[in-house]
This record gives C-alpha cells, structure tokens and sequence, in this order.
C-alpha cells in the first residue's frame, strides 16, 4: 500500500484532486482515495493547496487533517475489500446493526487504527495486531 500518512503523499492527492476534477477514470488507491474525497467536500479548498493539506485545520468546528483523515479512510475500505484483518468486517456489521451509519462506523474503525498506528508505528515499532482485533471484536459486541 502506498503511504498515505507523509508529505509526498500530498502529491498524489493533489494528482487524483485534478483527476476528479478532469472527471477522468481512477482505480485502485486513487478511486478509493477519490471517493473519500467527494464524501468530504468540506476538505475540497485543501487539495490544491499542497502540504497545506497535510497541516491540520480547522473546519466546521473542528480541528482535522484532511490528507490524514483521508488516509485513515481509505486504509480501513481496503482492510474490507480484503477481509484483513477479518474482524474488520465484523466491527462494522456490529456498528451498522446499532444503528450507526457506515460512514460513522468507518470513521470509529478508523480512529481505533488511527490511534495504534500513529501511537506504534510511526514511532518505530510494530503495529498492534491483537490490540487492533480485540477492539474490532468489542465493536462487532463479540467481547
């Protein structure tokens, strides 16, 4: 997977801003990027502005960071095109059946990959698979 979460990411949503934009075809990352993008077009005026979409900003009342937002999104669709880890998809049947929307739900998933990614990984050490699974189980109501 490409990285979503680093500076140079914010040329290829900046490239895949102009190719929604030119209403051109995308597939792969770029169509998932694209998605969330038009699912968020509170973020729009950042795309085009370059690393500025990489700083946190403050929209409708919120502090967020649009290529990371974006990012956290695409990351958990793929986690459930893939079925990897499983329990992804169970977290989400498990939000969905309280009555959650899904793009609510992606966004709880999400904050819980979010949190263990950028608490781990990007520190140096290794992603907390079990931790991760036992979350998404806890969603799903399964512990």
């Amino acid at each position: 997977m490409i990285d979503l979460f680093s500076k140079h990411a914010t040329a290829i949503y900046s490239a895949v801003w102009e190719k929604i934009k030119n209403k051109e075809v995308l597939s792969g990352d770029a169509e998932l990027i694209a998605e969330t993008m038009m699912a968020h077009p509170e973020f729009d005026p950042f795309w085009a502005a370059g690393e500025t979409a990489f700083q946190p900003q403050e929209i409708n009342g919120f502090v967020v960071n649009p290529l990371v937002h974006t990012g956290l999104h695409v990351t958990i669709e793929k986690q459930l095109d893939s079925d990897d880890p499983v329990e992804v998809g169970e977290a989400l049947k498990g939000l969905l059946k309280k009555g959650i929307a899904r793009h609510e739900a992606i966004h709880q998933i999400a904050g819980v990959w979010g949190d263990l990614y950028f608490r781990s990984v990007r520190r140096g050490g290794p992603f907390e698979d079990w931790t991760y699974q036992q979350e998404l189980l806890r969603m799903a109501g399964e512990i």
